[in-house]
């Protein structure tokens, strides 16, 4: 009806996990435009929560899994990608120490980030440009469960404990529940910058 003036307000929740419906829904889309990780179906579960909090370290925010009304009105809108640091390198990994995530790209974008764990002060992590050369699936004697070596005993891993900040003997951990699926994901002599 054109004789009638219509306003809308957009209103933005904040979600949390176990949370479903459509705004879930959407917001999940938004985030896997950006190439944040979240899982499927209608519901915020384990995957999404992980997803925000690779977010929030990417965006300098408070480090935590929970999506606040600011930070789902910032998704909605497509602010706060990871800006890749080597966007000419075809398909490839980099580990941004400082912002601890772990981020696959491809085609010039970023297609999945996780949030990681790296080498504390007193063993950190080995920076450079590496390629992947060995893997080790299932757990080994250490705990680390499905290794993707790309340097010497430095690899990407599964552990039982992935805090919020660097915490490691030098590796790249990641939450088990995300390993197998980057496990899957990478390739022999594939690149990984970390920095």
């Amino acid at each position: 009806d054109s004789t009638v003036r219509k306003s809308w307000k957009v209103s933005f929740p904040a979600l949390r996990q176990g949370q479903c419906g459509d705004v879930v829904v959407g917001f999940k889309q938004a985030m896997r435009k950006m190439g944040y990780v979240a899982n499927s179906g209608r519901c915020f579960g384990g995957k999404t929560a992980r997803g925000v909090l690779a977010y929030r370290k990417v965006n300098g925010m408070s480090r935590s899994m929970r999506a606040g009304k600011g930070l789902v009105k910032r998704a909605f809108a497509g602010r706060g990608e990871y800006r890749l640091r080597h966007p000419t390198s075809g398909q490839h990994l980099e580990a941004p120490l400082p912002k601890q995530v772990l981020v696959f790209a491809k085609d010039c974008e970023p297609y999945a980030v996780y949030p990681v764990s790296s080498g504390k002060s007193s063993t950190p992590t080995v920076t450079g440009h590496f390629t992947f050369i060995r893997t080790e699936p299932g757990y080994n004697s250490h705990g680390m469960y499905y290794s993707w070596y790309f340097y010497g005993g430095y690899a990407v891993h599964g552990y039982e404990s992935v805090p919020d900040y660097p915490a490691s003997h030098g590796c790249i951990r990641t939450f088990i529940a995300d390993q197998p699926e980057i496990y899957e994901r990478i390739e022999y002599g594939e690149d990984i910058f970390v920095f």
